[in-house]
Order: C-alpha cells, then sequence, then structure tokens
C-alpha cells in the first residue's frame, strides 16, 4: 500500500509543479524559445505546451522506474532526468535572437549521468536491507523521505531555470505585441523599473498602434534614442520586422517623437510648422517640447522638479 502511495504523491506533485511552473513562469520564454528554434515555424500554446511537457516529463519517469525499479526511499530519485530536462528547457539564455544553446547543460550531462548511475547504484544496493517503516499511509517515513527528495529536485528546477525578471517581462511584452494586446503589453511596461532597447522598440510600437505616441510615450522607460524606435540595432524575436517598420514608416509622430527622443532641438523645430503650425492644435508633447525650446533659445531653464511622464523631466534628467 506504501509503495503506491509514494508513486501517486510524487507523480502529483511533480505533475502540478511542472505544470504550474510551465504555465505560469516560463510560458512566455518557452513560446520564444520555441520560436526561435523553430524559426518561426511552429507556435508554443501555453496551456497545451505545458501538459504535453508535463506528460512527457512523467512518461520518461515511468520508463526509468520500469528499469529501476525503485520502491522504497530512493523512488523519488527516478525523477531526476525529468528533474534535470525541465531545468535544462526553462535555463535558456536571455540573449538568445537567432539560435539557442545548450552549451553548459551539454558539459554537466556527462557528470549527472555518472553521479546519478553511482547514487542510483548504491541505492539500489541498500534496498533491501532498509529497516521497516515505523507508521503507515500519509505520515509514514517512506513518504515523507520521498516528498523531501522530490522537494529538492524541484528547488533544483527552480534555482537553474531562468529567472532573469527583465527578460521575463520582454518575453510577456513580445507575447502580447504579437497577439496585438498592445494595451496589455504597455500595463507591463509602466511597471517596470528599467527597460532595454528592444523593450522601447515595442512600447513606442505599441503607443503608435493604440494612437498615444504623442500623449504618453515619455510615461514609460525608455533607452537608446531613436535609433531604436524601428527594427535595425535591435529586432523583436515575435514580431517580424517587416510588420513594424511597415506600420511606422510614414508616420510623422515617429519622426518628431525621434526628434525628441534624440533632444534634438534644431530638427523638432523645423519639423514642428509643417504638421502643426497652430499651437493650440499640437499635441501634448509637441506643445511642451515647443515651449521648452523656445525657454531654452532664450537661455531659460524650467525649475525641476518635474512632472512625472513630462517631456521637461526627459530631456533634463534622462
Amino acid at each position: 500500500m506504501d509503495n503506491k502511495l509514494i508513486k501517486y504523491c510524487c507523480a502529483f506533485i511533480f505533475s502540478i509543479f511542472s505544470f504550474c511552473y510551465l504555465y505560469f513562469y516560463q510560458a512566455d520564454i518557452m513560446q520564444l524559445a520555441q520560436h526561435v528554434a523553430s524559426s518561426g515555424q511552429t507556435y508554443y500554446h501555453p496551456w497545451l505546451g505545458a501538459i504535453l511537457i508535463t506528460l512527457t516529463l512523467q512518461l520518461l519517469q515511468i520508463g526509468i522506474n520500469s528499469v529501476l525499479k525503485l520502491t522504497k526511499r530512493g523512488f523519488a530519485l527516478t525523477y531526476c532526468p525529468s528533474a534535470f530536462l525541465l531545468a535544462m528547457l526553462t535555463s535558456v539564455n536571455s540573449d538568445m535572437k537567432t539560435s539557442i544553446s545548450f552549451g553548459v547543460w551539454v558539459r554537466v550531462l556527462p557528470i549527472f549521468l555518472i553521479v546519478y548511475i553511482g547514487v542510483i547504484s548504491y541505492v539500489k544496493r541498500y534496498e533491501p536491507y532498509e529497516p521497516d517503516t515505523r507508521s503507515m499511509g500519509l505520515f509514514s517515513q517512506l513518504i515523507w523521505i520521498n516528498i523531501g527528495t522530490m522537494l529538492l529536485l524541484l528547488l533544483f528546477v527552480g534555482g537553474f531555470g531562468n529567472s532573469n525578471l527583465l527578460f521575463h517581462q520582454r518575453a510577456k511584452i513580445e507575447a502580447l505585441v504579437k497577439d496585438r494586446d498592445y494595451k496589455g503589453a504597455l500595463t507591463i511596461v509602466k511597471k517596470m523599473e528599467k527597460t532595454d532597447s528592444t523593450t522601447t522598440m515595442l512600447t513606442l510600437y505599441a503607443l503608435a498602434r493604440e494612437q498615444k505616441l504623442q500623449e504618453e510615450t515619455f510615461e514609460y522607460p525608455l533607452v537608446g534614442g531613436s535609433k531604436v524606435m524601428r527594427p535595425k540595432v535591435v529586432h523583436s524575436i515575435l514580431t517580424p520586422d517587416s510588420i513594424i517598420n511597415k506600420s511606422t514608416k510614414k508616420s510623422v509622430h515617429y519622426q518628431l517623437i525621434g526628434f525628441l527622443l534624440d533632444k534634438n532641438k534644431k530638427k523638432f523645430m523645423a519639423y514642428l510648422p509643417l504638421y502643426y503650425p497652430v499651437d493650440s492644435l499640437r499635441p501634448r508633447y509637441y506643445k511642451e517640447a515647443f515651449h521648452l525650446f523656445k525657454t531654452i533659445e532664450k537661455g531659460g531653464k524650467l525649475r525641476s522638479p518635474y512632472p512625472k511622464g513630462s517631456y521637461t523631466k526627459y530631456y533634463y534628467e534622462s
């Protein structure tokens, strides 16, 4: 009875952890990884991918245990290869662009196999001489020893999986932009304490699609200036360059905001009257920047503190 209970408990713990870990934490990174690995030919569906990977890893454990036939204190060790593969799958590098490398794991694999075979050999030899358990059911020593081993394996997975917060946020933004959920992507960006050039490009693209570029741009963290507005220096993994370029190449706002991002007073003041000759018609940032540059031309400087989300704050403090 205890042996069956051990199997059910370990299977339940591993399956629940694997599904939740993949679906709630690593889904967007897995989507990027599959896109890169397949050169954009296949699509990773979060819940389906989590189920299929979990089932595959569970079948791997069943296959290993059919060979090892561990039944007592060492049963949870049959999940080691599955935990190793789960950690490897979710440890993709944050800088992946056109390929995925498992270089570190390829070097670690032989060491893992040697250690694993040694541990399993010892456990198999010791198993017939294991002392009787002091209790039965859910509170038996066998159950809690195996649960303890499972928890260590899950900590191993969590420790070696990719936990880079900035990369997780960018992966989520990439997925939302691809699904045209621009509002959702901007909600994540606004909560970020720092950003990178790719996220800046996606932020500006999402603002353009929401028609808020001229009204909300400087409320978000931005780096890189106008050179990262379109795919050239940086690229999105999930959204093709052609889509971003096609949607923004004729945008007046992209041009004017680009001048503001670079703090290019001369070009902004030259081009602004061509599109907005009357000050009362100018959107928020164009009106603010016009008055700021006029003040600077007269030798003045606006006093701090500058309003949060204003172009003036960006101009003086970034």
